[in-house]
């Protein structure tokens, strides 16, 4: 994960030990592609998405970040403003079915007492570990409103602390006796929470600084010590989609800097569960709202729809309270999932394949996922939502396709087409079989303007159907740019 810039600054040590590379890097070594295990993962699946937030030292306790409200005191003082009944009612509030929440970043500082940490570092009680047990609270308050609590960890350790990384024998490259005295430092609290925390999402984990299976199953013996269902995700940094990465992943760590990630390969990938982090505001941290609520409301359901499961990072202030704008946007997801599953239950009752399908605005070639014209009014759903009132249009393309993904394998010879108020002069319809490549159905030139099509077509079992609108808006051409009000497979 993106570290908390710029006030989180690197050791001399640390500089001078190990090259920082400009970007996160992610490992070319590749996991055991492993057989799922469904059941160990089911409850984090079963929840749909999360939110995630960092509660630092150099966020909620640095006067000069709006998440400390203008206060920068002890870090003891700083934990005990917290208000955790705040914090769990407008976690609450959010729908979300889970928190991760961080308990140190590569500083001296934690939101929770730990004597192994303190022994071995030599700190004494409260000057970096709190005296308050404030993850304890936030489990305790969260179970109590049915949400998860899972915790963030890093495989680097203290890095920034010369007096704790020496303590601890650390090094960059890690080693394993560093490893081992850091692993007994989670431990600790592992064995305290139980099963109150479900889970831990590490950071840290890269290659670059020395990270192998090895150490990373060091490692994760002290993330599971006293519960060994434990879920873990190992990060190896940012990478272009979402990954995994070791044997150890029961779900991938899946940071990423866009809303744009899906599933390509179901519900796993090498085992783990496909899942994706990243930030609704304008950076880690901080406030700000990036997404309408529509449109991460849609991002979810299609993630959720492919097997997989959303974590949101959303800005946490001094007091517990959450990003006001941040809250609202994300209050929308979970009605919405739950009128989408309606919606596609009703839609396949009748016959309709496109009631279980995912729709995309793409170009022509299909390498170029569209924006939706005016914002998200003209969506990709809106051409299989049931809907003829709505419809789907692709900005920045007047020569565009929409496309049409089935959930599952079936069996159709009909493809009912209606087309808002801008039809194409040019266009045609492709079906794809499995293992097949893209196969026409029919292609209109110049209809004139009709808007309703039925396709027929011997029956076949497909995966997808692509309207391709081929002439652009121009001259001696009677449509415009391709407008789908509705797309029904039969």
């Amino acid at each position: 994960m993106t570290r908390m810039k710029p006030w989180l600054v690197a050791t001399l040590f640390v500089l001078l030990t190990v090259p920082q590379p400009t970007k996160a890097v992610v490992s070319d070594r590749a996991p055991t592609d492993r057989t799922p295990d469904p059941a160990r993962t089911e409850s984090f699946h079963s929840k749909k998405f999360g939110v995630f937030f960092h509660y630092l030292s150099g966020l909620q306790n640095n006067a000069e970040t709006v998440n400390s409200l203008g206060k920068e005191t002890s870090w003891d003082e700083c934990v005990d403003d917290f208000n955790v009944s705040l914090f769990a009612d407008q976690v609450a509030e959010t729908g979300a079915g889970y928190v991760f929440l961080t308990l140190m970043q590569q500083d001296k500082y934690m939101c929770a007492p730990n004597a192994t940490f303190d022994k071995m570092t030599g700190y004494s009680p409260g000057e970096a570990c709190s005296k308050r047990d404030l993850v304890m609270e936030i489990a305790d308050e969260l179970e109590k409103r049915g949400v998860d609590l899972y915790l963030y960890w890093t495989g680097d350790g203290p890095t920034r602390d010369p007096k704790a990384f020496a303590a601890l024998k650390g090094s960059l490259p890690v080693t394993k006796e560093y490893m081992r005295n850091w692993s007994n430092v989670v431990a600790e609290y592992a064995r305290r929470y139980g099963t109150k925390v479900k889970g831990w999402w590490v950071d840290g984990c890269y290659s670059w600084i020395g990270h192998d299976e090895e150490t990373l199953e060091i490692l994760a013996r002290g993330l599971r010590d006293g519960a060994p269902e434990r879920i873990l995700a190992f990060n190896p940094g940012v990478d272009p989609k979402v990954t995994a990465y070791s044997d150890h992943d029961d779900f991938t760590a899946g940071e990423q800097n866009s809303f744009e990630s899906l599933p390509e390969s179901g519900r796993f990938i090498k085992g783990a569960q496909w899942h994706v982090l990243t930030f609704l505001g304008s950076d880690w941290g901080k406030p700000g709202v990036r997404l309408s609520k529509k449109e991460l409301a849609q991002y979810v359901g299609t993630v959720n729809r492919l097997g997989g499961v959303v974590t949101i990072e959303m800005t946490l202030y001094r007091d517990g309270a959450l990003d006001r704008s941040q809250l609202e946007t994300v209050k929308a997801v979970r009605p919405y999932l739950d009128t989408l599953d309606e919606t596609m239950r009703r839609r396949r009752a009748s016959g309709n394949l496109a009631g279980n399908a995912l729709a995309f605005l793409k170009s022509v070639d299909e390498s170029e996922t569209l924006p939706p014209s005016c914002g998200d009014v003209h969506n990709a759903f809106a051409g299989i939502d049931g809907n003829p009132a709505t419809s789907s249009i692709g900005a920045n393309n007047w020569s565009w396709a929409y496309c049409v993904y089935l959930m599952e394998h079936a069996e159709a010879s009909c493809v009912s087409l209606l087309f808002g108020e801008g039809y194409p002069t040019d266009f045609e319809v492709q079906i794809k079989e499995p293992e097949g490549n893209w196969e026409s159905v029919g292609r209109f030139d110049n209809p004139d303007g009709q808007k309703n099509y039925e396709i027929r077509f011997d029956r076949k079992t497909i995966v997808g159907v692509k309207i391709i609108a081929w002439k652009p808006d121009g001259p001696d051409q009677k449509g415009m740019q391709m407008s789908v009000a509705e797309l029904e497979i039969h």
